[in-house]
């Protein structure tokens, strides 16, 4: 059973592979959905996959997730350690929601990664790497990359974590290893990368990082 399992994985992923091929836009677009258990219950901290490769984005509480893929991405996934993976072909759909069967065919992490499926969030990164040039600054990137998370104006606030630092329980912000008051003086087209970290991911730094931590590189 598991093995026609995983070969009915590979097959959806390999039949779709050549829908987009010839197509030369590599837009990114926004794709969100929710992700549930048969009886309708969330599936939280479910790893989202684009085209067999894990993207660090997770499904939150209530099972939500919000992602950015290219537009000639071909299969979309969602993978839980207690639930297995389940796969949604992608035809510039904006929204696709995951429900789980009853019966569930758990799959492991070793048994994806030998059928191709990669681990590696910075694959990813590296192939979806684009300009930020379609956003007209930082906080519009942040209110669409991630969830959980309140932009106004210049002002970020993000829902769920701590209210130890920062004024305003803003978030901590890191640009290139150093700690600033704002970002609002980062122009989006020098973005190399932004993560967002909460909750016990905040830990290395301290109180200072108990409202969240917002990471960001520049283009060198």
């Amino acid at each position: 059973m598991k093995t026609r399992f995983l070969f009915s994985i590979l097959f959806v992923i390999f039949l779709t592979v050549s829908m987009n091929a010839q197509s030369g836009n590599h837009k990114a677009v926004k794709v969100k959905g929710v992700v549930t258990d048969a009886q309708g219950f969330p599936i939280q901290k479910g790893y989202i996959f684009v085209d067999s490769l894990k993207t660090g984005f997770r499904t939150n509480k209530k099972g939500e997730y919000k992602v950015r893929v290219p537009s000639e991405t071909d299969v979309i996934s969602v993978f839980s350690e207690k639930y297995g993976i389940q796969s949604e072909v992608y035809n510039g759909q904006e929204k696709i929601d995951f429900t789980f069967p009853e019966i569930i065919e758990v799959i492991t992490e070793q048994e994806l990664s030998e059928l191709g499926y990669v681990f590696d969030i910075e694959v990813f990164r590296g192939l979806s790497k684009k300009s930020y040039a379609e956003y007209s600054n930082i906080f519009q990137i942040i209110r669409e990359k991630f969830t959980g998370v309140e932009v106004n104006g210049t002002s970020v606030v993000i829902r769920g974590s701590g209210t130890l630092a920062g004024p305003a329980y803003e978030p901590l912000y890191i640009i290139d290893g150093n700690y600033v008051n704002s970002l609002a003086g980062v122009n989006p087209d020098e973005i190399k990368t932004i993560e967002l970290l909460k909750g016990e991911d905040t830990a290395l730094y301290g109180a200072r990082g108990g409202s969240g931590v917002i990471i960001v590189t520049l283009i060198k």
